[in-house]
């Protein structure tokens, strides 16, 4: 994360985006970007909430569009995981339900539940998110739906116990992702993308499940929605038994994603534990993905769908030394496949080639 403490984009942000761009993707999807300060979790998470920001954000999208790539921004309310951490009780942190959850390193919490007007506010939030980044130069937003922020606690019945309109049935828990992607579709132009990135599974017994993810996909048919890229579980589930690991294996969440894609229309991207270019080609060409997302190959080398191209069992020159690595989000934006001098420096830009 190179934001500014006030979540501003810097150069260094938009050098890193750009030199993503620059090795031959075609969309570059950010971090997840705060709608405001409620829903911002890390010190340098980038919050794009005010008109003040729209200016440093453009500087981002320029950047990615000069490569040819889709510069797509990734928005997201952080919930009951808002930050920042060592501060949890400072600020209650809003949820749909008071549900005690583990708060790394060794806290149990309780989020506070969010009123009604709390929630319109949040719905608002992420419409203006998507507005300013539209000012900004962007070509459309990416809905953080997973993980266990704000949207996938609403969808969970395990982490959603509310009474009221946004909650109980299937009905009531979706209740605000809908209304989440209708004020954004509302609040920008018909070209504009919007996509969502979607719990697919909570990995849980209690918790939401693949079989509600196709009904779900089966409703946003109509929602205008553009693509949807599924993940499973959230932080608390993918810590517990059966479930360690998870992350490190190849293409660990990918039976649940061709499930979604015959499940609906709307192009569904895969993502998560692709590290060679022949499974990639073989995965898009047998219509089980629209697209494939990475994250930490390109991450680690900017380059890797260039070289991958031209020697297919390659995963690069500069390989991602850990799956697991956290670094980015504990530290700041390094990796640990970067040499020395990088690192000292602190991204991956264009100088760096």
């Amino acid at each position: 994360m190179l934001a500014s403490l006030d979540g501003k984009a810097t150069r260094p942000m938009a050098e890193h985006y750009g030199r993503r761009a620059q090795g031959g993707v075609g969309m570059v999807i950010t971090e997840n970007v705060a709608i405001n300060v409620a829903g911002r979790q890390m010190p340098r998470q980038p919050m794009l909430a005010e008109e003040a920001a729209v200016g440093s954000f453009a500087m981002v999208a320029t950047e990615i569009r000069k490569y040819g790539a889709l510069a797509i921004i990734q928005i997201v309310h952080a919930g009951r995981y808002a930050g920042p951490w060592d501060q949890w009780d400072a600020t209650p942190r809003l949820a749909p339900s008071a549900i005690p959850f583990p708060l790394p390193p060794n806290r149990v919490v309780t989020p506070a539940v969010m009123s009604a007007g709390q929630i319109a506010a949040a719905i608002e939030a992420f419409a203006n998110t998507a507005r300013l980044a539209e000012r900004a130069g962007f070509d459309g937003v990416d809905v953080h739906g997973g993980r266990g922020f704000l949207i996938s606690s609403f969808l969970s019945p395990r982490m959603n116990k509310r009474e009221d309109a946004y909650g109980g049935d299937f009905a009531g828990r979706t209740r605000f992702l809908h209304e989440v992607i209708a004020a954004i579709r509302a609040s920008v132009s018909p070209g504009f993308i919007v996509g969502l990135h979607l719990m697919s599974d909570e990995l849980i017994e209690n918790g939401w499940q693949l079989e509600d993810s196709l009904e779900l996909v089966g409703e946003l048919q109509s929602s205008g929605l553009d693509f949807v890229m599924p993940m499973v579980s959230t932080f608390e589930t993918m810590r517990m038994t059966g479930n360690e690991g998870l992350t490190a294996r190849p293409l660990f969440q990918h039976e649940e994603t061709r499930a979604i894609a015959s499940a609906t229309k709307i192009p569904v991207f895969a993502n998560g534990g692709f590290r060679h270019l022949t499974v990639i080609e073989r995965t898009i060409a047998a219509g089980e993905t629209a697209a494939v997302g990475l994250a930490r190959p390109l991450f680690a080398d900017p380059d890797w769908l260039d070289r991958a191209s031209c020697s297919p069992n390659t995963t690069g020159y500069c390989p991602c030394a850990s799956m697991l690595c956290l670094r980015t989000q504990l530290t700041g934006s390094l990796c640990e496949s970067w040499p020395e001098a990088v690192k000292e420096r602190g991204y991956l830009g264009y100088e760096h080639s």
